[in-house]
């Protein structure tokens, strides 16, 4: 099986500089991690935008969202900043499963998992998978109680586990967030190991089939970066002229109908053309 490909949406961290209050604030990061899993994206990368800094909230609720029901109480400390969660719309994505019940669960299924206890052997490993009972851990390796991890079902009688590589899932399985101080360094990293980047700008270039066509067929053969500018300032505020002149911009709504469009629209509405063209990985 092959790894997947990263598939990537960098936002800045003044994504809520101009929110009301923190519920406002809470539902316009979920429409971000909603926008991701509606469209398979694996990584949310938080870039430090100088005048705004609400990179640590955004990742709050961006690794709330991703954490399964079952397992938020014991991952997900309780925070008064986390009170208007409760308005967020649930993922529904696979690896986040409504059965609970331990008899219907078939062998080869995955789960994410917390270790709720660990003793170092085989039989003292176990894991809290969201049914009525932690079940045991097949596995040489060392845990510490809290960690998260993803397993499979290898047995039904006794009920049990053993730790998988998300390379081994063979579909979509949520995201990773991260945090990063500088766009310029982060897209740079990607260009060398091989990655593309789109940049989205009203300045860019309007979108044509034939554009599409093109990055699908180059884009989505390798590691894919989608960024976004801020919601007082564009991309070309982040970056160098020569990173500009590097990677591909591109304006996906260019007859658009209001003087400014949030980055969370430009996101859905970006990631929806894309998706367009998207080839089987």
């Amino acid at each position: 099986m092959t790894v997947p490909r990263e598939r990537a949406i960098l936002i800045p961290s003044s994504l809520n500089m101009e929110s009301r209050d923190r519920r406002e604030s809470t539902l316009k990061v979920g429409r971000i991690a909603r926008a991701a899993a509606v469209f398979q994206y694996n990584r949310i990368v938080i870039y430090r935008d100088p005048e705004h800094n609400d990179s640590r909230f955004m990742a709050m609720v961006l690794r709330y969202m991703d954490t399964p029901q079952y397992l938020r109480k014991r991952l997900i400390p309780r925070r008064e900043e986390l009170r208007h969660v409760g308005l967020l719309p649930p993922l529904r994505t696979a690896h986040h499963p409504t059965n609970s019940k331990s008899e219907s669960l078939k062998i080869g299924e995955f789960r994410v998992g917390v270790v709720v206890e660990s003793v170092g052997s085989d039989s003292g490993v176990w894991v809290e998978i969201g049914i009525n009972r932690p079940i045991p851990l097949r596995t040489e390796s060392r845990y510490s109680v809290g960690e998260r991890l993803n397993v499979r079902i290898f047995s039904q009688q006794p009920l049990a586990a053993e730790p998988v590589d998300l390379k081994d899932i063979p579909y979509y399985w949520g995201y990773e967030t991260e945090v990063v101080e500088s766009l310029e360094a982060y897209l740079a990293a990607k260009h060398e190991q091989g990655g593309y980047v789109v940049l989205t700008s009203r300045y860019g270039k309007g979108i044509t089939p034939e554009i599409l066509s093109t990055m699908g067929h180059t884009g989505y053969q390798r590691d894919l970066a989608v960024v976004f500018g801020s919601p007082s300032r564009g991309v070309d505020a982040f970056l160098s002229k020569e990173s500009m002149e590097r990677y591909e911009m591109i304006n996906t709504i260019p007859h658009q109908g209001t003087e400014t469009v949030r980055v969370e629209e430009a996101v859905f509405a970006t990631l929806a053309l894309l998706n367009l063209v998207r080839l089987e990985d």
